[in-house]
């Protein structure tokens, strides 16, 4: 959910949300690019501006207030962040890479969903859009090559358009960066989630590399034999006190939630052969489970903005 400015506390315990409002929600008209920070914000650091045409499956997705980094996964499907939903997404920009000055497509939004409960198990969300998108879609990581390469050391590919400095008023390039995983199981952290753990997210980033506000709902790529494949959408940043962006954040692993995709979107995502059963070694599936890929894609929309600054989810407490 959405927070207050008032009832941010740390960066630690919230969710990596965008610091933008919008001024005029549909006025293509709007000046994007006039976005003035209402507060310092914690650094992403370690990332390079993406030419264009690299990253064409992904997009930004906006809402009344907010926006986030979302992964196309069908022509006209968007995987993001559960807490990205919660804000009403209404538009997705594709097949751009600076949304300041923009040149692509404005796509409206069909419907929207959170993963059921987002806050204790998979922090992701699907969104449909009003018509396809123009460029390929993005496969999803199988489970037995998520398995597989997702250990501690691995390197990662991050991108988003999340904030890039401290130094900087705003960001409205779309950046990547290499990430390495330094806990596959997510069971070190306190902000990692019991219900879905192991396995069911993991940690990454660290020694000034990290997402930030922005990048919530984003990709993390993996190598595969057929390419990058998405293993990993941004959540939440690390529950240590006094931890910033680059310290490192909380990712849920892409492959756990392929069957729920499929039920809420009726989509089939094609299978993917496996050397060994996607639950071998106990690891925590969604409710089908299984060893399977998505069809990617990208999708885009546009707004008009003025910045408010919005704060990452809270964990939840018991």
């Amino acid at each position: 959910m959405l927070l207050r400015l008032a009832s941010l506390t740390s960066l630690t315990s919230l969710c990596l949300l965008s610091s933008l409002a919008l001024a005029a929600p549909h006025d293509p008209n709007v000046d994007a690019s006039t976005i003035t920070p209402r507060d310092q914000i914690t650094p992403v650091v370690g990332g390079t501006p993406v030419p264009q045409g690299k990253w064409r499956d992904v997009v930004l997705v906006v809402s009344q207030h907010s926006t986030c980094t979302g992964t196309l996964i069908a022509p006209d499907i968007v995987l993001t962040a559960g807490h990205c939903i919660e804000s009403e997404p209404y538009e997705v920009w594709t097949d751009t890479v600076d949304y300041g000055t923009f040149q692509g497509d404005r796509i409206a939004v069909k419907w929207s969903r959170a993963y059921p409960d987002w806050e204790h198990r998979y922090d992701v969300g699907v969104i449909m859009l009003d018509h396809v998108a123009r460029g390929a879609p993005r496969a999803i990581a199988p489970a037995c090559a998520a398995k597989k390469g997702l250990h501690d050391g691995a390197l990662l590919h991050l991108v988003g358009f999340g904030m890039v400095a401290d130094t900087v008023e705003s960001n409205t390039q779309l950046r990547e960066v290499d990430l390495r995983v330094v806990d596959a199981n997510c069971t070190s952290d306190e902000g990692c989630e019991s219900s879905v753990a192991p396995h069911g997210e993991f940690l990454a980033g660290g020694d000034g590399r990290g997402s930030c506000f922005g990048d919530s709902g984003g990709p993390v790529f993996m190598p595969t034999e057929d390419g990058p494949a998405l293993v990993g959408v941004v959540s939440r940043g690390i529950a240590v006190p006094g931890a910033t962006c680059s310290d490192g954040g909380i990712y849920v692993r892409a492959d756990k939630v392929v069957s729920w995709l499929q039920s809420v979107t009726g989509v089939d995502f094609d299978p993917s052969s496996c050397e060994v059963p996607a639950d071998d070694g106990g690891e925590v599936t969604d409710e089908a489970g299984g060893c399977s890929t998505g069809g990617g894609g990208s999708l885009a929309l546009g707004f008009g903005i003025v910045a408010v600054l919005f704060g990452r989810r809270r964990r939840a407490t018991t």
